[in-house]
Protein backbone atom coordinates (compact mmCIF):
# COMPACT_ATOMS: atom_id res chain seq x y z
CA UNK A 1 0.00 0.00 0.00
CA UNK A 2 2.85 2.39 0.69
CA UNK A 3 3.82 2.60 -3.00
CA UNK A 4 0.30 3.13 -4.32
CA UNK A 5 0.53 6.94 -4.30
CA UNK A 6 4.26 7.30 -4.89
CA UNK A 7 6.14 8.53 -7.95
CA UNK A 8 8.21 5.84 -9.68
CA UNK A 9 11.24 7.09 -11.61
CA UNK A 10 11.21 5.32 -14.97
CA UNK A 11 11.66 6.11 -18.63
CA UNK A 12 8.24 5.37 -20.14
CA UNK A 13 5.87 7.10 -22.54
CA UNK A 14 3.73 8.36 -19.66
CA UNK A 15 6.76 9.68 -17.78
CA UNK A 16 7.83 11.65 -20.84
CA UNK A 17 4.44 13.27 -21.38
CA UNK A 18 4.03 16.89 -20.37
CA UNK A 19 2.53 17.11 -16.84
CA UNK A 20 0.02 19.70 -18.07
CA UNK A 21 -1.31 17.23 -20.63
CA UNK A 22 -1.60 14.53 -17.97
CA UNK A 23 -3.48 16.96 -15.73
CA UNK A 24 -5.92 17.61 -18.58
CA UNK A 25 -6.31 13.85 -19.02
CA UNK A 26 -7.21 13.35 -15.35
CA UNK A 27 -9.70 16.22 -15.56
CA UNK A 28 -11.13 14.84 -18.80
CA UNK A 29 -11.62 11.37 -17.28
CA UNK A 30 -13.37 12.96 -14.30
CA UNK A 31 -15.74 14.82 -16.62
CA UNK A 32 -16.30 11.69 -18.70
CA UNK A 33 -17.21 9.65 -15.61
CA UNK A 34 -19.85 12.25 -14.71
CA UNK A 35 -21.29 12.41 -18.22
CA UNK A 36 -21.83 8.68 -18.69
CA UNK A 37 -24.64 6.89 -16.87
CA UNK A 38 -24.71 3.20 -17.83
CA UNK A 39 -22.61 0.38 -16.32
CA UNK A 40 -21.22 -0.72 -19.70
CA UNK A 41 -20.04 2.74 -20.73
CA UNK A 42 -18.59 3.52 -17.30
CA UNK A 43 -16.78 0.17 -17.32
CA UNK A 44 -15.38 1.09 -20.75
CA UNK A 45 -14.23 4.47 -19.40
CA UNK A 46 -12.46 2.74 -16.53
CA UNK A 47 -10.96 0.15 -18.88
CA UNK A 48 -9.55 3.00 -21.01
CA UNK A 49 -7.18 3.86 -18.14
CA UNK A 50 -5.68 0.35 -18.02
CA UNK A 51 -3.43 0.78 -21.11
CA UNK A 52 -1.89 3.82 -19.44
CA UNK A 53 -1.13 1.67 -16.40
CA UNK A 54 0.61 -0.75 -18.77
CA UNK A 55 2.71 2.15 -20.10
CA UNK A 56 3.76 3.09 -16.55
CA UNK A 57 4.87 -0.52 -15.93
CA UNK A 58 3.90 -0.69 -12.25
CA UNK A 59 5.49 -3.13 -9.83
CA UNK A 60 3.70 -6.28 -8.74
CA UNK A 61 3.11 -4.85 -5.26
CA UNK A 62 1.44 -1.77 -6.71
CA UNK A 63 -0.79 -3.89 -8.98
CA UNK A 64 -1.92 -5.98 -6.00
CA UNK A 65 -2.60 -2.83 -3.99
CA UNK A 66 -4.63 -1.34 -6.85
CA UNK A 67 -6.71 -4.50 -7.24
CA UNK A 68 -7.36 -4.58 -3.49
CA UNK A 69 -8.37 -0.91 -3.33
CA UNK A 70 -10.66 -1.08 -6.36
CA UNK A 71 -12.21 -4.38 -5.27
CA UNK A 72 -12.93 -2.96 -1.82
CA UNK A 73 -14.35 0.15 -3.42
CA UNK A 74 -16.80 -1.76 -5.63
CA UNK A 75 -17.91 -4.03 -2.79
CA UNK A 76 -18.34 -1.15 -0.35
CA UNK A 77 -20.30 1.06 -2.74
CA UNK A 78 -22.62 -1.75 -3.84
CA UNK A 79 -23.23 -3.02 -0.32
CA UNK A 80 -23.99 0.34 1.26
CA UNK A 81 -26.15 1.59 -1.59
CA UNK A 82 -28.15 -1.64 -1.68
CA UNK A 83 -29.17 -0.99 1.94
CA UNK A 84 -29.64 2.79 1.72
CA UNK A 85 -31.16 3.35 -1.72
CA UNK A 86 -33.74 6.16 -1.57
CA UNK A 87 -34.92 6.32 -5.18
CA UNK A 88 -36.56 2.89 -5.36
CA UNK A 89 -39.86 1.65 -4.03
CA UNK A 90 -39.39 1.27 -0.25
CA UNK A 91 -42.40 -1.06 -0.07
CA UNK A 92 -40.97 -3.55 -2.56
CA UNK A 93 -37.36 -4.44 -1.71
CA UNK A 94 -35.59 -7.27 -3.53
CA UNK A 95 -35.46 -9.18 -0.25
CA UNK A 96 -35.52 -8.41 3.47
CA UNK A 97 -32.58 -9.16 5.73
CA UNK A 98 -34.08 -8.04 9.05
CA UNK A 99 -37.87 -7.55 9.12
CA UNK A 100 -39.39 -4.59 10.90
CA UNK A 101 -41.04 -6.94 13.41
CA UNK A 102 -37.69 -8.35 14.52
CA UNK A 103 -37.00 -7.52 18.19
CA UNK A 104 -34.74 -4.54 18.93
CA UNK A 105 -32.90 -4.26 15.56
CA UNK A 106 -36.07 -4.32 13.50
CA UNK A 107 -37.76 -1.83 15.80
CA UNK A 108 -34.80 0.56 15.79
CA UNK A 109 -34.08 0.44 12.04
CA UNK A 110 -37.56 -0.17 10.65
CA UNK A 111 -36.15 -3.25 8.97
CA UNK A 112 -33.05 -3.82 6.86
CA UNK A 113 -33.83 -4.43 3.19
CA UNK A 114 -31.74 -5.18 0.11
CA UNK A 115 -32.53 -3.27 -3.11
CA UNK A 116 -31.13 -4.53 -6.40
CA UNK A 117 -31.49 -1.02 -7.88
CA UNK A 118 -29.28 0.26 -5.06
CA UNK A 119 -26.60 -2.32 -5.85
CA UNK A 120 -26.61 -1.21 -9.50
CA UNK A 121 -26.42 2.42 -8.41
CA UNK A 122 -23.50 1.55 -6.13
CA UNK A 123 -21.76 -0.14 -9.07
CA UNK A 124 -22.22 3.00 -11.16
CA UNK A 125 -20.82 5.25 -8.47
CA UNK A 126 -17.88 2.94 -7.83
CA UNK A 127 -17.03 2.89 -11.55
CA UNK A 128 -17.17 6.68 -11.66
CA UNK A 129 -14.89 6.93 -8.65
CA UNK A 130 -12.51 4.24 -9.90
CA UNK A 131 -12.14 5.94 -13.28
CA UNK A 132 -11.01 9.17 -11.68
CA UNK A 133 -8.83 7.49 -9.05
CA UNK A 134 -7.18 5.25 -11.65
CA UNK A 135 -6.28 8.20 -13.89
CA UNK A 136 -5.05 10.23 -10.91
CA UNK A 137 -2.92 7.31 -9.70
CA UNK A 138 -1.30 6.97 -13.13
CA UNK A 139 -0.61 10.70 -13.04
CA UNK A 140 1.02 10.51 -9.59
CA UNK A 141 3.07 7.42 -10.50
CA UNK A 142 4.45 9.04 -13.67
CA UNK A 143 4.88 12.70 -12.66
CA UNK A 144 7.68 14.01 -10.44
CA UNK A 145 6.50 16.62 -7.90
CA UNK A 146 8.88 19.19 -9.40
CA UNK A 147 7.30 18.69 -12.83
CA UNK A 148 3.87 19.09 -11.29
CA UNK A 149 4.99 22.34 -9.68
CA UNK A 150 6.23 23.74 -13.00
CA UNK A 151 3.11 22.57 -14.83
CA UNK A 152 0.77 24.26 -12.37
CA UNK A 153 2.66 27.57 -12.30
CA UNK A 154 3.25 27.70 -16.05
CA UNK A 155 0.14 26.04 -17.41
CA UNK A 156 -0.49 28.21 -20.50
CA UNK A 157 1.85 30.73 -22.08
CA UNK A 158 0.32 34.02 -23.22
CA UNK A 159 1.02 34.42 -26.97
CA UNK A 160 3.68 36.96 -27.99
CA UNK A 161 4.68 37.60 -24.36
CA UNK A 162 6.81 36.04 -21.65
CA UNK A 163 3.83 35.78 -19.31
CA UNK A 164 2.25 32.55 -18.12
CA UNK A 165 -1.24 31.67 -16.90
CA UNK A 166 -1.29 29.29 -13.95
CA UNK A 167 -1.91 28.94 -10.26
CA UNK A 168 0.08 31.01 -7.73
CA UNK A 169 3.41 29.62 -6.57
CA UNK A 170 2.10 29.08 -3.04
CA UNK A 171 -0.83 26.94 -4.18
CA UNK A 172 1.35 24.96 -6.61
CA UNK A 173 3.84 24.28 -3.83
CA UNK A 174 1.03 23.19 -1.54
CA UNK A 175 -0.40 20.79 -4.15
CA UNK A 176 2.98 19.26 -5.00
CA UNK A 177 3.70 18.77 -1.29
CA UNK A 178 0.28 17.19 -0.73
CA UNK A 179 0.99 14.62 -3.46
CA UNK A 180 3.79 13.20 -1.33
CA UNK A 181 1.80 13.42 1.91
CA UNK A 182 -0.01 10.08 1.59
CA UNK A 183 3.16 7.96 1.03
CA UNK A 184 4.89 9.79 3.90
CA UNK A 185 1.96 9.17 6.22
CA UNK A 186 1.83 5.46 5.32
CA UNK A 187 5.58 5.02 5.79
CA UNK A 188 5.49 6.95 9.07
CA UNK A 189 2.68 4.74 10.39
CA UNK A 190 4.55 1.55 9.39
CA UNK A 191 7.69 2.72 11.20
CA UNK A 192 5.70 3.56 14.33
CA UNK A 193 3.82 0.25 14.27
CA UNK A 194 7.07 -1.71 13.97
CA UNK A 195 8.64 0.32 16.79
CA UNK A 196 5.60 -0.26 19.03
CA UNK A 197 5.61 -3.98 18.27
CA UNK A 198 9.28 -4.13 19.25
CA UNK A 199 8.28 -2.62 22.59
CA UNK A 200 5.64 -5.27 23.15
CA UNK A 201 2.49 -3.52 21.91
CA UNK A 202 -0.23 -6.03 21.00
CA UNK A 203 -2.06 -5.03 17.81
CA UNK A 204 -3.84 -8.24 16.87
CA UNK A 205 -7.02 -8.96 18.77
CA UNK A 206 -10.48 -7.54 19.29
CA UNK A 207 -11.79 -4.03 18.77
CA UNK A 208 -10.69 -2.87 22.24
CA UNK A 209 -7.13 -4.00 21.57
CA UNK A 210 -7.01 -2.18 18.23
CA UNK A 211 -8.44 1.03 19.72
CA UNK A 212 -5.84 0.91 22.47
CA UNK A 213 -3.08 0.35 19.90
CA UNK A 214 -4.41 3.23 17.79
CA UNK A 215 -4.03 5.55 20.77
CA UNK A 216 -0.31 4.75 20.95
CA UNK A 217 0.19 5.08 17.20
CA UNK A 218 -1.85 8.20 16.41
CA UNK A 219 0.04 10.81 18.41
CA UNK A 220 3.58 9.80 17.34
CA UNK A 221 2.40 9.80 13.72
CA UNK A 222 0.93 13.31 14.03
CA UNK A 223 4.11 14.58 15.70
CA UNK A 224 6.23 13.02 12.96
CA UNK A 225 4.15 14.57 10.20
CA UNK A 226 4.29 17.99 11.88
CA UNK A 227 8.06 17.67 12.17
CA UNK A 228 8.29 16.78 8.49
CA UNK A 229 6.11 19.75 7.58
CA UNK A 230 8.38 22.08 9.52
CA UNK A 231 11.42 20.68 7.72
CA UNK A 232 9.75 21.40 4.38
CA UNK A 233 8.98 24.96 5.51
CA UNK A 234 12.58 25.53 6.61
CA UNK A 235 13.87 24.13 3.31
CA UNK A 236 11.56 26.48 1.39
CA UNK A 237 12.71 29.50 3.40
CA UNK A 238 16.36 28.50 2.93
CA UNK A 239 15.82 28.56 -0.83
CA UNK A 240 14.16 32.00 -0.70
CA UNK A 241 10.70 30.78 -1.61
CA UNK A 242 8.35 33.74 -2.38
CA UNK A 243 11.33 36.13 -2.48
CA UNK A 244 10.46 37.16 -6.04
CA UNK A 245 7.18 37.15 -7.94
CA UNK A 246 8.56 35.58 -11.14
CA UNK A 247 10.48 32.39 -10.45
CA UNK A 248 12.86 30.69 -12.84
CA UNK A 249 12.97 26.93 -13.40
CA UNK A 250 15.79 24.62 -14.39
CA UNK A 251 13.58 22.55 -16.71
CA UNK A 252 11.24 24.35 -19.09
CA UNK A 253 8.17 22.52 -20.31
CA UNK A 254 7.57 22.22 -24.04
CA UNK A 255 4.86 20.25 -25.85
CA UNK A 256 6.03 17.50 -28.19
CA UNK A 257 4.31 15.38 -30.83
CA UNK A 258 3.23 12.77 -28.27
CA UNK A 259 1.66 15.51 -26.16
CA UNK A 260 -0.42 16.79 -29.07
CA UNK A 261 -1.55 13.22 -29.83
CA UNK A 262 -2.63 12.87 -26.21
CA UNK A 263 -4.53 16.17 -26.37
CA UNK A 264 -6.42 14.96 -29.46
CA UNK A 265 -7.26 11.74 -27.59
CA UNK A 266 -8.56 13.69 -24.55
CA UNK A 267 -10.74 15.94 -26.71
CA UNK A 268 -12.15 12.93 -28.57
CA UNK A 269 -12.97 11.11 -25.31
CA UNK A 270 -14.75 14.09 -23.74
CA UNK A 271 -16.61 14.88 -26.99
CA UNK A 272 -17.76 11.26 -27.20
CA UNK A 273 -19.02 11.49 -23.64
CA UNK A 274 -20.96 14.65 -24.42
CA UNK A 275 -22.56 13.06 -27.47
CA UNK A 276 -23.48 9.85 -25.63
CA UNK A 277 -24.91 11.83 -22.72
CA UNK A 278 -26.99 14.02 -25.03
CA UNK A 279 -28.57 11.05 -26.85
CA UNK A 280 -29.73 9.31 -23.67
CA UNK A 281 -26.75 7.52 -22.14
CA UNK A 282 -26.06 10.05 -19.42
CA UNK A 283 -26.70 9.63 -15.71
CA UNK A 284 -29.81 10.90 -14.00
CA UNK A 285 -30.01 11.66 -10.28
CA UNK A 286 -30.21 8.01 -9.25
CA UNK A 287 -27.55 7.13 -11.83
CA UNK A 288 -29.66 4.53 -13.63
CA UNK A 289 -29.64 6.08 -17.06
CA UNK A 290 -31.64 8.79 -18.75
Amino acid sequence: MRGLFRYEEKDTIMHRLDPRVKLCWVFGMSVLSMLLGTPLLLAAAFASTIPFWAMVKPSGAKVRAIIFVFGTMVFGFMLTQSFFYYWGDPENPTFTIIPAAFPVLGTLTGGVHFYLEGAVYGLLQSLRFMTTVSAASVFVASTHPSELLVGLVRFIKVPFTNSWIGVPNEIAFMVSSAVGFAPSMIEESIIIINAMRARGLEIKGGIRTKIKALRYIFFPMVVGLLRKGRQIAIAADARAFRATRNRTFVDELQLRVSDYVMIIYIVAMVASGLILSSIGFGGTAPGLGA
